[in-house]
């Protein structure tokens, strides 16, 4: 993957920095969920207030479509495995990176 942060790859992708914090933020969430899952209602609050404009529910067991189709349903056009890749190799979400691409075929 050579010296290129997720952040410049998405750049590089057409991704502009909403979508990115927007992602980030999802795949924090739903690392987050794994083991706070009583907190599902805070998160989705925290999620729409910072999110207004985006469509995006979150729960707790988060699977590969699910994150694909929350990608598709903001208009962020990019690689799921790509993405997921991108961010399982600088050590982001590791686990969830790791379970979600386990899934992608399923």
């Amino acid at each position: 993957m050579n010296n290129e942060t997720v952040t410049d790859w998405l750049v590089k992708n057409d991704i502009n920095n909403e979508e990115i914090n927007f992602i980030e933020t999802v795949l924090t969430f739903a690392s987050s969920l794994k083991t706070l899952g009583s907190k599902q209602d805070t998160i989705n609050r925290s999620l729409q207030s910072s999110f207004p404009g985006k469509k995006v529910m979150m729960i707790s067991n988060l699977t590969f479509h699910q994150f694909t189709q929350i990608l598709k349903d903001n208009d962020i056009d990019i690689d799921s495995v790509q993405l997921l890749n991108h961010y399982h190799s600088q050590g982001i979400c590791i686990e969830l990176c790791e379970e979600l691409l386990a899934q992608k075929n399923i």
